[in-house]
């Protein structure tokens, strides 16, 4: 079994403490300036830098022993949203032969620094491969598709979705929790590793397919899902796997209002906690999908309420543990839905 050549880059370096501002502005020059070379790996492959674990272990899946594969940020904790970059972490995103983001708006700090390179380093933004089916969609149309992104489907104060989708992703930048996206965006790193490295192209491609064909299995349970509990009611504490419950024909009832406050990082009006709080209770939802990894104690509130109620609570983190491959991750994630809805006394669908 091959050896994945995978090094990540913890979030957070220190920034200099204690050195002259003068010397650091040297160094930082010359890291900066140091770009677009795509010097390779130590033994001549490509070097694939990502913004993220989720999409190193997409790129990993792909590349195998034949590139180096980085993550800019690898701290769970850590908020791509917010991240900010250090001059080392912009010396590396130039320095690539490859850079592997998600684009639309969720790790910005990645297109700011690609923005600012001369040398066009080659790039897979996985928002885009998404919108046009593993094509070569342009950053900036996936960047604006984002803006308002619930509110492309926003009705009066709940989202009523009763099986209607159109499987698209709706601007929504989590497409990571899409299969079939991720699929795209392995085939897009595909194609552009088999040009940084033709001699290792059947490989890339091989990979990429035995990856998809992973990922169709787990399309074939959402499928499943869909079949058996289209038009579900649920409700989630954060907008993360939206994709997701759009594909397997839920309705997410969660007040807009709600989803308004979580996407803004405002806390919600007592209206609106008062108008979760009651669908809580009153059973309506068959499952409350909760992202631990944004919890503050209204959320953990609103969870333990759910359990009081007999409400399966289905966690979807954003992130990967370092153990898991995406398949694996995602399989789990939809396996643990679906048990939830099977065993939920109110999983009927409402029409």
């Amino acid at each position: 079994m091959s050896t994945l050549r995978s090094r990540h880059v913890r979030s957070g370096v220190r920034r200099g403490a204690g050195v002259p501002a003068t010397l650091l502005g040297l160094t930082t020059t010359l890291l900066l300036t140091s770009c677009g070379t795509g010097t390779g790996g130590s033994g001549g492959e490509p070097t694939v830098v990502a913004s993220t674990d989720t999409w190193a272990k997409v790129a990993e899946a792909v590349a195998g022993e034949h590139a180096e594969v980085e993550s800019i940020i690898s701290d769970n904790e850590a908020d791509p949203h917010s991240y900010e970059s250090t001059p080392r972490d912009a010396a590396k995103i130039n320095q690539a032969d490859l850079v592997v983001y998600n684009g639309g708006g969720y790790d910005s700090f990645v297109s700011q620094v690609l923005s600012g390179n001369s040398a066009n380093t080659p790039s897979v933004e996985a928002v885009a491969a998404a919108e046009t089916d593993g094509g070569h969609g342009s950053h900036e149309s996936a960047e604006q598709s984002t803006e308002g992104s619930h509110e492309a489907h926003e009705h009066e104060e709940t989202s009523e979705n009763p099986g209607g989708h159109d499987h698209a992703h709706s601007g929504n930048e989590h497409v990571w929790y899409q299969p079939r996206s991720v699929r795209h965006v392995a085939e897009r790193i595909a194609e552009q590793l088999s040009e940084l490295s033709p001699d290792h192209s059947e490989d890339f491609e091989r990979s990429a397919e035995e990856f998809g064909r992973r990922l169709d299995e787990v399309d074939g349970d959402i499928a499943g899902i869909e079949q058996q509990h289209q038009g579900t009611e649920v409700l989630t504490t954060a907008p993360i796997a939206d994709l997701l419950l759009d594909e397997a024909g839920l309705n997410d009832i969660t007040p807009r209002s709600f989803v308004r406050s979580v996407e803004s990082g405002n806390d919600p009006a007592a209206s609106t906690v008062a108008e979760l709080q009651d669908l809580v209770d009153s059973k309506r939802p068959a499952a409350l999908i909760y992202n631990p990894q944004t919890a503050s104690p209204l959320t953990e509130r609103i969870r333990d309420r759910a359990e009081q109620n007999d409400i399966p609570v289905v966690a979807t983190p954003e992130t990967l543990p370092s153990d898991k491959t995406y398949p694996q991750w995602i399989s789990e994630r939809v396996s643990a839905l679906k048990t939830a809805l099977d065993d939920a006394p109110s999983s009927t669908p409402q029409r």
